[in-house]
């Protein structure tokens, strides 16, 4: 397992928190640790999944990951 913490744009309410724990949590191999307004910290199994694929999905749900990314 690999732990990162991305930060993230456009999040300013428990909604936010919520629709972005979500959208993680259901990729396989993603184990959310923590969401505040601004970032998500998890752990994730890179031969189940990938960074790139965490951006997605976050994008996906209307949320924004900022640069620089901590690959």
């Amino acid at each position: 397992m690999r732990q990162i913490t991305l930060r993230i744009g456009g999040m300013s309410c428990h909604h936010c928190q919520q629709a972005v724990r979500g959208a993680l949590a259901d990729i396989p191999g993603v184990q959310v640790d923590a969401v505040a307004i601004g970032s998500a910290t998890l752990s994730f199994d890179p031969a189940k999944t990938s960074v790139d694929r965490l951006v997605a999905a976050i994008d996906e749900v209307g949320y924004e990951v900022l640069e620089p990314v901590p690959w």
